[in-house]
């Protein structure tokens, strides 16, 4: 192999998969939290503004109301004539004055309560069933806005699919809010000190995958605007699929990539997501236009990252693709500048500076012609416009593909085309990285560690012809574990160094 171009972004080729396989890290195996250290800190006061509006009391105060909110037995003390001003001390305001917000954490408690009851019944161990007290005051008030903030500091770097510009925390559904917020306190400390148990995640995904089984996926409608409930199932799914990933462990590691995961390509290629396309360039807009754009864009974003964790699968545990690369007719997503605009005004003077000279092909046309062009040939002509986000998607559908033919799926494909293409990516890679600023790139999350997944392929490619090598990374039986890839990464960090 030839030796790398050293860049002051990280300290070798594989800095990134070397933590991410290596058997000595149980924290924090994604690096999200190490990322967020150098990500762009947001101006929250949006979500602030809507969080306050959404914490409003159902009904405003009156004596007669406070009397309503305190009929229950854990009230059943108090006669009217005690009930005065210096109850308020004693009771959180959630709790006396519930508003919206407040009222579909408590729904959200007794569902998650009730699930983990019917988990448990049947099986002949110990029932392991959430405790409503410890779910209150963890899904509480005080927490919304530590979580929610860390989600977006953290998280969404990696899987960018939820809108913060227009996210609001009061008009959101059970499955999504449950899984921002277990997001964000996975990577935030919960108020009083709260320790997050694994069940309450274990029953956070039986939760939202119940309802993705349970999904209907004949819409009347197609329109992203109209199935907004089914998209929020779909990104509340994909956050927790996610989030267990991160966890060290085998067993869900194995529910969520043999179980979970098809379940949700399934469901996603149902609802033609996979084929979405925009219906016009990203340009200067009112409100209502821009809006538009975005719910197709969130759903463009849904089919790009549900294909990334896809090659996830595949590279990392030699997984079986669910997805193919020529199903993906979608577009690829907008540029990070353009997702992260904060309203129709910025959006549109950004849009305005983007070249719409060369349109960027749907997703499994640009793979098609990457594998075709010649690498002595100039740049593809849109080649320019790809964002470091495409290209860590492009560099996963060309990983996908040589799994496939190393594996007899696509013989008609022959690892010289495959070659040729990951070439062509290299020298679109080295341009685009090159014309952004250090600063910049660091805010990427997983988009930075493409050029590791280039290597890593690369690598593969050259010794596939050469099976008497005998790594057990090259076999074609899938695994849960990381000690396959970790002997691998490491020789091939050996042979670059």
């Amino acid at each position: 192999m030839t030796a790398p171009r050293t860049t002051p972004r990280n300290s070798g080729p594989f800095f990134f998969l070397q933590h991410f396989a290596s058997p000595s890290v149980k924290k924090d195996r994604l690096a999200i939290g190490e990322t967020a250290k150098f990500s762009m800190r947001r101006n929250l006061e949006s979500i602030y503004s809507h969080l306050e509006n959404a914490l409003v009391p159902s009904e405003p105060f009156s004596t007669s109301s406070l009397s309503e909110s305190l009929q229950g037995p854990e009230f059943s003390f108090l006669l009217p004539s005690t009930i005065d001003d210096s109850l308020l001390s004693q009771y959180s305001s959630d709790v006396l004055f519930p508003s919206k917000l407040s009222n579909q954490l408590t729904d959200l408690t007794t569902e998650l309560v009730e699930t983990s009851k019917s988990m448990a019944s049947g099986t002949t161990e110990s029932p392991r069933i959430l405790d409503m007290m410890e779910l209150t005051a963890l899904f509480g008030v005080p927490n919304i806005s530590t979580f929610i903030s860390a989600f977006f500091q953290t998280l969404h770097w990696h899987l960018p699919i939820v809108h913060f510009p227009t996210f609001d925390p009061g008009n959101v559904s059970n499955p999504l809010l449950l899984a921002i917020f277990l997001a964000g306190a996975s990577y935030a400390t919960p108020l009083d000190g709260i320790s997050l148990s694994p069940l309450i995640f274990d029953v956070a995904e039986e939760y939202i995958f119940r309802k993705i089984l349970n999904l209907t996926t004949t819409q009347s409608s197609k329109d992203p605007r109209y199935i907004l409930p089914t998209v929020q199932l779909i990104q509340g799914a994909l956050i927790m699929e996610m989030l267990q990933f991160g966890r060290d462990d085998m067993a869900t590691r194995r529910r969520i990539r043999i179980m979970r995961h098809p379940c949700l390509v399934s469901t996603i290629r149902s609802l033609g997501i996979f084929q979405l396309k925009r219906g016009t360039a990203p340009k200067a807009h009112d409100d209502r236009t821009w809006n538009i754009l975005v719910a197709e864009e969130v759903c463009i974003r849904i089919a790009c990252w549900v294909f990334l964790a896809d090659g996830f699968l595949t590279v990392c545990f030699k997984n079986h693709p669910a997805l193919s690369i020529f199903e993906m007719d979608c577009h690829l997503p907008w540029p990070a500048e353009l997702w992260e605009a904060e309203d129709a005004a910025t959006f549109a003077k950004i849009a305005a500076t983007q070249s719409n000279e060369h349109t960027i092909p749907p997703l499994k046309d640009v793979v098609t012609q990457l594998l075709e062009a010649s690498e002595t040939e100039p740049l593809i002509p849109w080649s320019q416009s790809l964002s470091p986000e495409d290209l860590l998607i492009l560099i996963y559908a060309l990983s996908s593909l040589a799994f496939q033919t190393r594996t007899g799926l696509l013989k008609f494909l022959p690892f010289d085309t495959i070659f040729r293409g990951a070439k062509n990516w290299k020298r679109i890679w080295d341009s685009v990285i090159d014309s952004l600023d250090q600063k910049q790139f660091l805010h990427l999350g997983y988009p930075k560690h493409a050029e590791e997944l280039w290597w890593l392929l690369t690598a593969t490619l050259d010794i596939a012809n050469n099976p008497e090598q005998g790594f057990a990374y090259l076999n074609n039986t899938a695994t849960d574990e990381l000690g396959n890839l970790n002997d691998f990464i490491q020789w091939c960090h050996q042979s670059t160094t």
